[in-house]
C-alpha cells in the first residue's frame, strides 16, 4: 500500500500534459482494493474560488514547493504502482475538510 489517508503523492497527470501532479489521498483502509489502489483528489497551482488552499500549517510532514489548491470535485482512483513518490502528509483536520468537501460534491452531505 502507498501512504495513508492524508498523504500527498506525486501521481500521473491525468488532466494536463505534465509528467506528474500532486494528489491527496482521501480514502481509508476500508476501500475494497486498498492493497492495489486509492482514491485521490487533484491538487493544482490554479486558484479557484471553490478550491481548498494548502499552507505550510496544513502539513505534518513534507510539503509542496508552490502555492497549491485542492480541487475536491476532481476525484480519481490511482493504482499504487502509478504513484511516483510522496510529497508529504496533511493534518487530520485538513484531510477531513477535503474529504467532507468531496462528499458534498457527491451529494452525501
Amino acid at each position: 500500500m502507498t501512504g495513508e489517508r492524508g498523504t500527498v503523492v506525486k501521481g500521473p497527470d491525468l488532466f494536463a500534459d505534465n509528467d506528474f501532479r500532486p494528489y491527496v489521498r482521501i480514502n481509508d483502509d476500508t476501500h475494497p482494493f486498498a492493497d492495489e489502489e486509492a482514491v485521490y483528489v487533484a491538487a493544482t497551482t490554479t486558484r479557484r474560488s471553490a478550491a481548498i488552499p494548502l499552507t505550510e500549517a496544513d502539513f505534518v510532514a513534507g510539503g509542496l514547493p508552490r502555492e497549491t489548491y485542492v480541487n475536491p470535485w476532481t476525484v480519481v482512483t490511482i493504482r499504487h504502482a502509478d504513484i511516483h513518490g510522496e510529497e508529504g502528509r496533511l493534518t487530520d483536520e485538513t484531510t477531513e475538510t477535503i474529504a467532507r468537501a468531496t462528499a458534498g460534491y457527491l451529494g452525501v452531505l
